[in-house]
């Protein structure tokens, strides 16, 4: 009993070995296709064949983004003073030239009275001047009179002695001095009101920067003060921009997307390239937009061209500083014609694919361009007409004779 016993086991051990080698062979067969199949035991391999294709391809970049605002700003006091007033908060909507905030400063409003009567005062010191200089030019008419009548009375008849005509004389030069200094005191009283109304306008535009007011049509992005706070005078830097800003205004109507292009792919960048952009946090959802401008220079440090895509944000979807990715389209040709790439094979000599003539697989020396969408470009050394076999992957050697079977490609 025991022998048969182990007999019967030492069969089934056997019979299960034969039964899983099968199983792992027939695996092997069905994960290791091919485009070379077999047809009969004593017929020449059947091999897929496709015919080239014209398609557009494009050079295609993947690379991250920032959401920025189309415009941002940080506002500052331009005078000291408290806050009287803060009419926003933080994602408040505001108008251009709508007023964010008061700063009161009272003693620039006495500044303000005391510069407007000096203004007067200099005004009627004006109007005085111009009186004296009517009067002086009046009394340099009456002495000229006098002058002209005393000569004609002394030439010839002797009624008027030389003295006292040398005396007429010089009243009539001392009346053209004092007109001389009445026009010199009347323009130097208007310079004086020139003076007295810049003063004027002056405190007024500094009485204007007490109310913070929005550049532009906006979002309030950060409010960094309260009322009843004193505020000093813009005190940024370049190293801390937004030190001492009391608010920080956006226009988020339109978006920037911030991103860096190698310099390898530079050369081929151009405005108006397609680009297609997903926002973090929209489960892939693409935004579609278009190069708008990039900074025409490399960053020394990371060798990459700044570039900038605009997208219009009407229902304010899309949010300043936003991770992103990017996916940019350049030097897109339309009408390239085309081969699976698996069907492009490199050795030594070069790019090439194969061919079926006279029922023999032939190998073509080609030029390829771009690779896009598993597609590559055939530059050169192609015919549209030719097929080319499907896969240069575990192909028979060229010359084999093979059967050509023609496949249709999806699109």
């Amino acid at each position: 009993m025991k022998f048969t016993n182990r007999m019967g086991i030492k069969v089934l051990v056997v019979v299960a070995g034969v039964g899983a080698a099968g199983i792992v062979a027939d695996w092997h067969l069905a994960a290791s296709p091919s485009p070379v199949n077999s047809t009969k035991a004593d017929g020449p391999p059947r091999v897929e064949v496709v015919r080239p294709r014209r398609v557009t391809v494009a050079q295609r970049l993947q690379t991250n983004a920032t959401l920025e605002a189309f415009e941002q700003t940080d506002l500052f006091a331009k005078v000291s003073g408290y806050l009287s007033d803060v009419r926003v908060d933080i994602g408040d909507h505001v108008k251009a030239g709508q007023v964010l905030a008061v700063i009161d400063v009272p003693e620039m409003k006495q500044e303000l009275a005391e510069a407007k009567a000096q203004l007067e005062s200099r005004r009627s010191s004006l109007e005085s001047a111009r009186r004296q200089l009517d009067h002086h030019k009046a009394d340099v008419a009456l002495q000229d009179a006098l002058a002209k009548d005393r000569e004609q009375l002394g030439e010839g008849r002797g009624f008027i002695s030389d003295r006292t005509l040398d005396q007429v004389r010089a009243n009539a030069d001392i009346a053209k001095a004092d007109l001389g200094v009445a026009v010199a005191n009347r323009d130097l009283a208007a310079n004086q009101v020139d003076v007295a109304a810049a003063t004027v306008e002056k405190i007024k535009t500094l009485l204007a920067y007490t109310q913070i007011v929005a550049p532009f049509d906006g979002v309030v992005a950060r409010r960094q003060v309260n009322r009843g706070d004193l505020v000093q005078a813009a005190t940024a830097t370049r190293t801390t921009p937004s030190a001492g800003s009391l608010f920080t205004v956006q226009r988020i109507d339109t978006i920037r997307v911030f991103c860096d292009v190698p310099e390898n792919d530079v050369p081929h960048l151009h405005v108006g390239d397609p680009a297609i952009v997903k926002p973090a946090g929209f489960d892939g959802q693409p935004f579609i937009g278009k190069v708008t401008r990039f900074s025409l220079r490399l960053d020394p440090e990371t060798r990459n061209m700044r570039t900038e895509i605009d997208l219009p944000n009407s229902n304010e979807r899309l949010y300043p500083g936003t991770y992103s990715e990017v996916s940019l389209e350049m030097n897109r040709r339309p009408d390239a014609l085309t081969v699976p790439a698996a069907a492009v094979g490199s050795d030594g000599e070069g790019k090439f694919v194969y061919t079926i003539t006279d029922n023999r697989i032939t190998r073509f020396a080609i030029k390829t361009g771009l690779t896009d969408n598993g597609r590559t470009e055939v530059i050169t050394g192609l015919s549209e007409t030719t097929p080319v076999v499907a896969s240069t992957g575990g192909l028979l050697p060229a010359g084999t004779v093979v059967l050509a079977q023609m496949v249709r490609e999806s699109n």
